[in-house]
């Protein structure tokens, strides 16, 4: 509340200052910005189809825009929405993909700065970062251009971390919201978004800030510099230099949800539906340990290492979880991890002749994720559970003769003949060493040249190499049989001194072992830890060479304007190499006790162990090439008709090789053809209708196809037992994969009334089916358990899941040992919507009073994106879930006076509903719609004859929270995750202040 006090005083006095500033200066009306001058919300004739010359002026400018290769001057069939950088940065000071995260169009739950974390259970398989995704239908669908080359992928799926591209020297962003793999290739199925480079750039910019949240926490602080100078009358050179770094937010129980502990319970079924409660606690396991055999049973071990009873608290409808009592739950989980990033990028020009222009640019950028000291806490991680019940991946066995019982209570059991007993173990302690560190390094370097031809033919050719480096480490991983030895600790009879019993049953086989004390919560001695403790880290390094050229003019001139044509060719290598710590996951049990005393063990006990706690990502090797032919035309067909203004027909194909191999000469060879038919129609003057059908593309990755099988472990509830626990999971790549196919649909009406001087309106209607999708099909699913069931056991389906029993008993006994999750060509994919775009600009000297204000509204309708995981299995609608709100809009308001200027965002996501699956009953309220206000103040400051911008941001001005949201899927890691929608805002109220300057 201080912080709010303070920052908040800070405003009011700025806002009053430049004020003040502002009504004493002249009051002439300011400049209207040109138009199409790509200021976002300045010009309403950018809205929609918004078409813009590179330096942002003349309407009737021959240029390229984005989802077409034709010079087209102000149309194109396929909507496109275009904004400023300036108006980004605006309204989000953290970076320009923030602000675009919060456009309508883009996926709800994209990661950004304020709710980003490095994945629910901290393997990193996840990358953080920006990662547009259009219509939800995932980022490895949305292509990533600049200045309308493709960007190399940052991660080993080739996905773009926009966070990595430069930003100083953006002039806007244009993106695409419909297929264009005709014109561009793979990955363009829901759409594009190109980064647009300011290359003329003449003077000195830059901007000094910094942030903190209303909590007193997350610091952040950013600062950049991009100069550009003309070198004589035919060269251009720019660079750019920008940093960005944000202190994470270690600990949920800061925020207002981080201490309710809510469980979704129960079966999903009419008869037990979900309920979600709170305070849950994980009744099986307790933090110093429970007993579940033996003398002790029911007792737990209390932080001094002695016994007590065990308060399994209130039962649930769900196996293993009640409200209250002494069971464990995980504290402290990081709610955003620490961030930095830093770009470089340079550019220089130079007109070889009249008509040729030559360029060469390179950038460089690094991202570093890192959650030190993060908690990641699971009953699975020595856990203890009879191993005939395969309860846990790591069964925990304390034998007779343990040195770190009391003497009490190795009396007992000597008494009672026990040799062995179980234990249920939380780790909270041992897990909390645990150190996520993430670190990309992307690198890209561009020669091209340009020219014309005969006529106005046009012709660009260019080279790209880009090197981009993963590497993710789990530092303090714990290594399971280091930890196995450690745990069996017993008195040495020579010495009697504590040692590890392998230490003296077979010597050498693990140095420097030193025992484990597990009997109550931070026991541990820091030599115990350094042994048991490993770092286990997997590197990726992906690799593009990408060759291309293009040519683009008017063939003739057809009765009704200019046949207008555009050819290319492209050729690309693409390279993966993932590389791994740990290339044998296998848990080797050999010289360690496990289990009950006098079993007979063999080597492959536990079978479902992994060598570390925390999985370890699989290795991949490939590379592939890519041939690519492609064609585009533009035809007027009527022209100076009634009702037709203007009548043009566009269409585009695309032919595509792909020639892959990898993991030890595996070919895989498939072709793809793409293509792209639209209409524009001019009825009258400010009155368009467009239209486009498609079909789309997108290849498997080097990853899809060549990832090696790894074992992974995860919580989760088994649908069939409703029993929640850890279970090991399967995954890899499939060689025999073929590119996914989309169906592109969009029809709209582009709206510019000349008796409404300023005001624009656009409705697209889009509908993207996507069908032999790539996805991962998992045993588990509880479709996947439906078809099992329903086939009476002889469904190939059945075996994904590997069960002690029989597919069919729902005894507790029955929980998997294993589960498959294999990619297949065999998903369905669906979304479909409404596209709706306001602009207006008001003079408000035309009222008598004073300044300029501009307002824009973007809203997404969405009322389906379903799924069918496999043919003949339920269907499945996100729309209106957390993942996919129906409704989102954006909407901002700009005033301007002088040099005084507000900027108000705000931001609008319709209520949802707890799950996508039909079959599954919830007793559980929907989610109450969103609501977020984020607001800039900025005065400009003369300096000589420029100026400097000094600003006030504040994100989240009303501290919304977002509502309460639990996935059933978490009820096995009570705890793992904060409790909310994945659009909301985490940060809470976040305030940022600094100066933007431009010389």
């Amino acid at each position: 509340m201080k912080i709010s006090r303070i920052w908040l005083s800070g405003i009011s006095s700025l806002a009053m200052t430049a004020s003040t500033a502002a009504l004493a200066q002249d009051q002439a009306t300011p400049t209207a910005p040109p138009a199409n001058a790509a200021s976002g919300i300045a010009d309403p004739g950018l809205q929609g189809q918004t078409a813009v010359s590179a330096n942002g002026t003349g309407d009737d400018a021959e240029i390229v825009v984005t989802g077409s290769r034709i010079q087209n001057g102000n149309n194109s069939p396929t909507p496109l929405t275009i904004v400023s950088a300036e108006q980004l940065q605006r309204t989000t000071p953290t970076n320009i993909p923030d602000a675009l995260n919060k456009l309508p169009q883009f996926n709800a739950g994209s990661a950004t700065p304020n709710n980003a974390a490095i994945g629910a259970n901290g393997r990193g398989f996840g990358a953080p970062g920006n990662f547009l995704n259009l219509r939800s239908l995932g980022a490895i669908r949305t292509l990533i251009l600049q200045d309308g080359n493709r960007v190399p992928g940052t991660f080993y799926d080739m996905t773009v971390d926009t966070n990595m591209l430069p930003q100083l020297l953006l002039s806007r962003v244009e993106v695409v919201t419909g297929g264009a793999s005709a014109v561009y290739g793979s990955d363009a199925v829901t759409g594009v978004v190109n980064f647009i480079t300011d290359t003329k750039f003449v003077g000195l910019k830059g901007v000094v800030q910094s942030g903190i949240s209303d909590y007193g926490d997350a610091r952040s602080v950013r600062g950049g510099l991009a100069y550009g100078l003309n070198i004589g009358d035919r060269g251009h050179f720019e660079v750019s230099a920008e940093y960005f770094k944000r202190r994470g937010v270690s600990d949920t129980a800061s925020r207002p949800y981080g201490e309710l502990y809510p469980a979704v319970v129960g079966g999903g079924t009419a008869a037990n539906p979900y309920n979600l409660v709170y305070g849950a606690r994980q009744s099986n396991a307790a933090p110093g340990g429970l007993v579940l055999t033996g003398p002790f049973a029911g007792q737990q071990f209390l932080n001094d290492g002695s016994l007590a009873p065990f308060n399994r608290g209130t039962p649930t409808a769900t196996a293993n979880a009640a409200i209250g009592g002494d069971g464990g739950y995980t504290q402290n989980q990081y709610l955003v991890p620490n961030l930095r990033t830093a770009q470089a990028f340079g550019r220089f020009d130079y007109d070889l002749t009249d008509t040729m222009h030559f360029y060469v640019q390179g950038r460089y950028a690094a991202n570093h994720t890192y959650a030190a000291s993060q908690i990641y806490t699971n009953i699975s991680n020595a856990t203890a559970a009879n191993p005939t019940t395969a309860a846990g991946s790591y069964p925990l066995w304390i034998y007779s003769g343990n040195a770190y019982l009391t003497a009490a209570q190795q009396a007992a059991l000597t008494s009672s003949g026990t040799a062995s007993f179980a234990v249920n173990r939380f780790d909270n302690d041992l897990m909390r060493q645990l150190a996520l560190d993430q670190k990309i390094t992307a690198a890209a370097g561009t020669v091209g040249v340009n020219g014309q031809l005969f006529g106005d033919f046009a012709w660009d050719a260019h080279y790209t190499r880009g090197d981009n480096k993963t590497r993710f480490a789990s530092i303090n991983n714990v290594n399971t049989a280091n930890f196995y030895a450690a745990v069996d600790a017993v008195r040495d009879p020579a010495s009697g001194n504590i040692v590890c019993r392998a230490t003296l049953t077979t010597p050498g086989a693990f140095p420097g072992c030193a025992p484990l004390n597990l009997f109550g919560q931070n026991r541990a001695s820091d030599a115990a830890q350094d042994f048991t403790f490993d770092t286990t880290s997997w590197t990726a390094k992906n690799t593009m060479d990408d060759f291309g050229a293009n040519a683009t003019g008017t063939l003739f001139q057809g009765w009704a304007g200019p046949m207008k044509v555009a050819v290319g060719g492209q050729y690309r290598h693409q390279g993966l190499k993932v590389t791994t710590t740990v290339p044998n996951t296998a848990f080797n049990p050999a010289n360690l006790r496990l289990g009950p005393a006098g079993n007979s063990l063999t080597g492959s006990y536990p079978t479902s162990n992994l060598a570390y706690f925390k999985e370890v990502q699989s290795g991949a090797n490939g590379s592939e090439d890519i041939y690519e032919a492609n064609v585009e035309a533009n035809f007027p067909v009527l022209k100076d008709l009634p009702l037709i203004d203007l009548l043009s027909l566009n269409g585009a194909f695309r032919y595509a090789k792909y020639d892959a191999s990898g993991n030890g000469g595996v070919n895989t060879k498939f072709n793809a053809k793409t293509w792209k038919l639209g209409l524009e129609w001019a009825v009258t003057d400010g009155l368009r209708v467009r239209a486009t059908r498609s079909r789309d593309f997108r290849a498997p990755t080097l990853w899809d196809l060549y990832q090696n099988q790894i074992i992974s472990a995860s919580g989760v509830t088994d649908p069939l037992t409703n029993v929640a626990a850890q279970l090991n999971t399967v995954a890899g790549g499939n060689p025999n994969l073929r590119p996914e196919i989309g169906k592109n649909l969009t029809v709209g009406v582009v709206f510019n009334p000349t008796f409404f001087r300023n005001f624009s309106v656009s409705v697209d209607y889009y509908n993207v089916k996507i069908s032999n999708a790539i996805g991962a099909v998992n045993g588990l699913n509880p479709l996947i358990q439906s078809l099992c069931l329903g086939s009476d056991g002889s469904s190939p389906y059945c075996a994904l899941v590997n069960r002690p029993i029989s597919y069919n008993n729902t005894s507790a006994a029955n929980f998997p040992t294993l589960v498959y999750s294999l990619n297949q060509n065999i998903a369905q994919l669906h979304a479909k919507g409404i596209d709706v775009e306001v602009n207006y600009r008001a003079e408000l000297s035309d009222l008598g009073l004073d300044g300029t204000l501009n307002l824009r509204g973007l809203w997404t309708h969405q009322p389906t994106t379903k799924t069918t995981t496999i043919p003949g299995a339920i269907t499945t609608n996100a729309s209106g879930t957390q993942a996919v709100p129906k409704d989102k809009v954006n909407f901002t308001a700009a005033y301007r006076l002088g040099g005084f200027s507000i900027d108000v965002l705000e931001r609008f996501y319709s209520s949802v509903h707890q799950s996508a699956n039909p079959t599954l009953v919830y007793n559980i309220p929907n989610v109450p719609a969103y609501w977020q206000t984020d607001l800039n103040v900025s005065y400009d400051i003369p300096v000589g004859d420029k100026s400097a911008t000094m600003f006030v941001n504040v994100a989240n001005l009303t501290n919304a929270k977002g509502g309460i949201f639990q996935d059933p899927g978490y009820t096995g890691s009570i705890g793992l995750r904060y409790p909310t929608v994945n659009y909301a805002d985490v940060l809470g109220r976040y305030y940022t202040v600094g100066v933007r300057f431009n010389f």
